[in-house]
């Protein structure tokens, strides 16, 4: 048998003699103790499982956010107006089916309630493409630093928030929203 061939098969005997020892030392040193526990119990999920944090009922977080035009605003400015705030993502597939509801109610309802859209992680050239491709007309703002979806409790996308005129929040929504639902959310805020 060729130097080479010996050399090889030595080299591959020793890396199969290193991983079997490692198995055998993991599978010798395991935990015997450890279980595991299966729950239906959401209270006991609720730090596992992402969750938004219900604001119904609160004041709207007082946060800056960034245009996509590079001007900072401050959520205080939406005070004065009802408000439906709606936080996504370009590649939130929810988030791409319920624009073209907000930018139709959007048009339908600008002149009495105010429409922001709050995007959590795109860039602003991608956030304002992707508004201006679904026919978006109203105000684009970026949460750069997460300060806005981290002071109102939202990790997940879509979510869309009715605040009244005096920043109470009276609704939120976790999901995609239909037509139906908007409409039922911005006659609840012109209540």
């Amino acid at each position: 048998m060729p130097a080479r061939t010996r050399l090889l098969i030595r080299i591959a005997s020793v890396v199969f003699i290193l991983i079997s020892v490692s198995v055998l030392g993991r599978w010798l040193n395991r935990d015997a103790t450890q279980t595991f526990n299966l729950t239906n119990d959401s209270a006991a999920l609720s730090n596992e499982i992402a969750t938004n944090k219900d604001n119904t009922g609160l004041q709207l977080a007082k946060v800056e956010l960034i245009s996509v035009d590079g001007t900072t605003v401050s959520t205080d400015s939406f005070l004065g107006t009802p408000t439906i705030i709606n936080i996504w993502y370009s590649t939130c597939e929810p988030c791409r089916r319920e624009l073209p509801v907000l930018a139709s109610a959007a048009e339908q309802y600008g002149d009495k309630v105010h429409f922001v859209g709050v995007n959590i992680k795109d860039s602003a050239k991608v956030a304002k493409d992707f508004a201006t491709k679904y026919g978006v007309n109203f105000e684009i703002f970026l949460d750069l630093n997460g300060a806005f979806i981290s002071s109102s409790g939202i990790s997940t996308a879509p979510v869309t928030l009715a605040v009244n005129a005096q920043g109470l929040i009276i609704a939120q929504i976790a999901g995609e929203l239909s037509t139906d639902k908007l409409t039922a959310l911005v006659t609840e805020l012109l209540g």
